[in-house]
């Protein structure tokens, strides 16, 4: 008996979320490198998988100049995270739309300190749960 090896590759989460997120600011895994600072920076920090799903835990670290902007960028973002299964996404070099099965948060937006004095920043953590694109 031969068992057939399933190689078709997870999606890149990083990518997923930057092509989801793009309407609302520019999306990148640094820090925004536009001069008005605002930009949503995309990091997966971990995860697991069950060989079917991939469980990736993402954060997701709103830039803005203003407090309240950076503010209502991340609470942007998570009401956006929050409507994200079942929607197809169309993300470079991938065979064809990814779709996320869920997402959960993790921690909601907090402020967190930045080095640059002039920059604010919302620093917020999520659990998804997407399978590999299927041919």
């Amino acid at each position: 008996m031969v068992v057939q090896v399933d190689e078709t590759l997870y999606p890149n989460v990083e990518d997923v979320l930057m092509s989801y997120l793009a309407s609302l600011a520019e999306t990148d895994t640094e820090p925004p490198a536009d001069d008005d600072g605002i930009g949503i920076q995309v990091n997966r920090v971990g995860g697991s998988d069950d060989g079917i799903t991939d469980y990736p835990r993402v954060v997701i670290t709103c830039h803005h100049p203003d407090p309240r902007g950076a503010s209502k960028l991340a609470r942007q973002v998570q009401q956006r995270m929050a409507n994200i299964s079942g929607i197809d996404i169309d993300v470079e070099d991938e065979p064809k739309p990814i779709c996320v099965d869920f997402c959960r948060t993790d921690t909601p937006p907090e402020s967190e300190p930045y080095e640059n004095p002039d920059q604010r920043t919302e620093v917020a953590y999520y659990v998804l749960g997407l399978q590999r694109p299927r041919p």
